[in-house]
């Protein structure tokens, strides 16, 4: 099967994340000083159900109110949309639990500052393929770009390719799913999401990386409430790695699981619920993960911890970041990485990530 043809962004900001980000100054009469970009990304993102009621009432700003200043200050961010956005289609017999929020809700995606959302999981396609193509529409309408799924397999594998940074580096996001049902994949002329086979993933990653800087990739898989990565997690995530991902960024178990670093790539298994109903103590902790390619093949990553309050997240307070922080080093020693309290995360030296908290 022929490579799918790349699809691009483009960007909206630039402004950088001025709490995260180390500022370069330059002396009078010199070039201005290079920047790296950062990026942003969250856990899952429900728009139906009561967060769709409370977004009719309050508006598209309320739901991420206490998020979406830091949000909107990163060059991109980036999320996991885990319904459908639309008025058609008929839920999929023999699921628990379908979501479908009205295609207006994908307002509330572009107010917070999103700029892009992969709809390559198990709810993109709960009431079938009008609704599915209903959802792109939709975030595209309110100028956020969705990936990982499409009309056809082609449209679900295409990358998309974005230009941040001065000077402009380019960055490639692919999307899978890893998840049941198979009747909601892409076919050659069936709408649908991307499927994690590992061969395509293999061979899509190492295409877009001869046409990018930088590759992510983003995956739905996992058991949901469980806080360990099964062995097909692993094994896809080492599979994009070692075909040249720089970054994999993981949805769908509902709740944290630990970093990971091999080669040069950075493994987050799962960030875990973000616009989510959560009221299981677990489920209620995430985090926002910023990502900050830096020279000669070093990048940061800054784990940011927040709660989810009902539905709504909000940044972690003091008292609250210490044990947050606690918790996901456990989780990334269950994996072989060390999170030091300063928040350095080192494996064999190769990369190093940080963590300086942003103000409560």
């Amino acid at each position: 099967m022929s490579t799918p043809e790349p699809a691009l962004l483009p960007l909206r900001r630039a402004s950088g994340l001025a709490v995260l980000l180390l500022v370069l100054l330059t002396t009078g009469g010199r070039a201005e000083a290079p920047t790296s970009p950062t990026l942003i990304f969250t856990g899952d993102i429900l728009l139906a159900g009561r967060v769709g009621k409370a977004i009719a009432k309050y508006g598209s700003s309320a739901p991420f109110s206490k998020v979406a200043r830091l949000l909107r200050s990163a060059d991109l961010a980036v999320g996991n949309l885990e319904c459908c956005l639309s008025t058609r289609g008929k839920a999929l017999e023999d699921k628990t639990y379908t979501f479908r929020g009205r295609p207006e809700a994908a307002a509330a995606l572009r107010a917070a500052g999103f700029d892009l959302v992969t709809l390559a999981n198990n709810h993109a396609g709960d009431y079938g393929a009008e609704a599915l193509l209903d959802t792109r529409q939709a975030c595209r309408d309110c100028g956020v770009t969705p990936v990982g799924a499409g009309k056809d397999a082609a449209e679900a594998r295409r990358p998309v390719f974005v230009r941040v940074g001065r000077p402009p580096r380019t960055i490639a996001f692919l999307s899978f799913s890893n998840m049941l049902p198979k009747e909601v994949y892409a076919g050659a002329t069936r709408p649908g999401t991307n499927p994690a086979y590992a061969d395509r993933v293999k061979r899509d990653i190492a295409a877009a990386r001869t046409q990018a800087d930088l590759v992510i990739a983003l995956f739905h898989w996992g058991e949901e409430l469980s806080s360990a990565p099964t062995k097909s997690q692993r094994f896809l995530a080492h599979a994009a790695a070692d075909a040249g991902a720089d970054l994999v960024v993981g949805h769908h178990p509902h709740v944290l699981q630990g970093l990971e670093v091999r080669g040069k790539c950075i493994i987050a298994y799962s960030l875990g619920n973000f616009l989510f109903p959560s009221h299981r103590e677990k489920t209620r902790q995430t985090l926002i993960l910023a990502y900050t390619p830096e020279a000669r093949g070093r990048a940061k990553v800054q784990v940011i911890p927040c709660v989810i309050d009902d539905f709504k997240p909000r940044l972690a307070s003091k008292k609250e970041r210490g044990p947050a922080l606690a918790r996901v080093r456990e989780l990334c020693a269950g994996l072989g990485t060390t999170l030091v309290p300063d928040g350095t995360l080192t494996r064999e030296g190769v990369r190093r990530i940080d963590n300086p908290l942003p103000p409560a």
